[in-house]
């Protein structure tokens, strides 16, 4: 039961990973199209939507 439990806890924290992942190529994306003004602006935005999320 305690693997069972390991890889569950694998998976959605590679799922997690990969939603991140998936955020911030799609800022890089807003950025070169000139859609923000500003790296940072995404930066903060990113920091303030998953600052209180659990882990």
């Amino acid at each position: 039961m305690d693997m069972s439990l390991k890889e569950d806890y694998q998976k959605v924290l590679g799922e997690q990973k990969k939603e991140v992942q998936e955020l911030v190529m799609a800022g890089l994306k807003q950025i070169k199209e000139g859609k923000t003004k500003e790296f940072y602006t995404v930066c903060d935005r990113l920091e303030k939507k998953y600052r209180n999320d659990t882990i």
